[in-house]
């Protein structure tokens, strides 16, 4: 069985140009991908520390409504 298989321009001999470019473009794919990783990562915390922070202060004055109204 014979299989022939494409090989891009990019990967033929002669082309150590296009080797460092793909090399290049892969670092900087995998560095925007961390960062959005953990970027999202933050913001998500963030927006969660908000909530909490939200709710805590709605217990609070709750609290202290019933406690003026059960004197």
């Amino acid at each position: 069985m014979n299989i022939k298989l494409h090989t891009p321009k990019s990967l033929k001999m002669g082309s150590g140009l296009s080797t460092l470019k793909q090399f290049l473009l892969s670092i900087v794919a995998t560095s925007v991908s961390i960062a959005l990783t953990f970027g999202t990562a933050a913001i998500i915390e963030n927006n969660k520390k908000q909530k909490e922070k939200r709710e805590i202060v709605m217990m609070v004055m709750y609290d202290m409504y019933a406690t003026i109204h059960a004197v």
